[in-house]
C-alpha cells in the first residue's frame, strides 16, 4: 500500500451570515468568481482553493511568494442562494489574505473567514416581533421598479444603523428590523409610554452597476450615488408597506 499525502494552501474562505440575524447561512449556495474553484466544507464556509495568477501561492506550503501583495487583487464573488430565501449578490474581496499568524486575529488574516451578509427576498418568512418594512424603490419621475437598490433603516435619535435590505429585480424589498422594544419612553411631551421608534429610511442605487448588487460597495459610495431618504415610524410586529423613490439626477 502506498500512502500519498497531497497538501494545498488555501486563499481564503467565504462566511454566508443572515442579514438580520448575523446567524450562519447553512442551507447551501451558489459560490463563483471567474477561473476560481471554491469547496464548501463542513463548517458552511465556502473556501477557495484556486484563482487565476495565484497558482504560486497554491502549492508554496512553507511561505506564500510575496507578490502579489497582502490585498492588492479585487476578485469580485457571486453569491447565489437558488431556494430563493436570499438575494443574491456580489462581493469583492481582497487577495491574497495575510498569512501571519502573529495577525490571525485581524480581519484580512488568511485565517478568518470573510462574512458575507446575505438579505432576505420579499417572499422569505419573517418573525412575528421584528418591524417590518416591505418597499417599492422607484425612479423618480417614473414607476419603473429598481432593482439592486440598497436600503438602509437608522434611528432618528443617533442615526445608529438597525437594519438593512436589497430590493430584487422588480425593485420589491422586504427589510426587517430586529429588536424594536414593544414599548419605549417618550422624550416628547405627552404619553410616557410608546410604541413607535422613529427612523430615517435611506436608499441608495447605482445607475451603472448591472448585475449583481454589492451591497458594501453600494454603501461606501452612499454620498455620491442616486438617493433617497423618507421619515418612518416602525414598532415591533408592524409592517409598514412604503415607496421610496432615488432621485436620479
Amino acid at each position: 500500500m502506498i500512502v500519498e499525502r497531497v497538501s494545498r494552501r488555501v486563499l481564503a474562505a467565504l462566511r454566508p451570515v443572515d442579514g438580520v440575524t448575523g446567524q450562519p447561512v447553512l442551507s447551501p449556495l451558489s459560490v463563483s468568481a471567474g477561473g476560481t474553484t471554491w469547496v464548501r466544507n463542513r463548517r458552511g464556509l465556502y473556501v477557495l482553493t484556486g484563482a487565476p495568477g495565484f497558482q504560486t501561492h497554491e502549492d508554496a506550503l512553507d511561505g506564500p511568494p510575496a507578490d502579489p501583495a497582502v490585498g492588492s487583487v479585487p476578485l469580485a464573488v457571486e453569491v447565489w442562494d437558488r431556494s430563493g430565501a436570499y438575494l443574491s449578490r456580489r462581493h469583492t474581496i481582497r487577495l491574497p489574505r495575510d498569512p501571519d499568524p502573529a495577525h490571525a486575529g485581524d480581519a484580512t488574516s488568511l485565517f478568518q473567514p470573510i462574512d458575507t451578509r446575505l438579505y432576505l427576498s420579499p417572499s422569505a418568512p419573517v418573525s412575528s416581533a421584528w418591524a417590518v418594512i416591505r418597499a417599492t424603490v422607484i425612479r423618480d419621475g417614473g414607476p419603473q421598479g429598481l432593482g439592486g437598490a440598497l436600503i438602509r433603516v437608522l434611528r432618528a435619535g443617533d442615526g445608529r444603523v438597525l437594519a438593512r435590505g436589497l430590493s430584487d429585480s422588480r425593485g420589491e424589498a422586504l427589510v426587517a428590523v430586529p429588536g424594536i422594544p414593544v414599548t419605549t419612553w417618550e422624550a416628547a411631551p405627552g404619553p410616557v409610554m410608546g410604541t413607535d421608534v422613529d427612523v430615517q429610511v435611506e436608499v441608495v442605487w447605482d445607475p451603472a452597476g448591472g448585475g449583481l448588487p454589492d451591497p458594501d460597495d453600494l454603501e461606501a459610495n452612499r454620498e455620491t450615488l442616486p438617493n433617497g431618504q423618507v421619515a418612518m415610524k416602525l414598532a415591533s410586529g408592524r409592517t409598514v408597506v412604503r415607496t421610496l423613490t432615488v432621485v436620479v439626477p
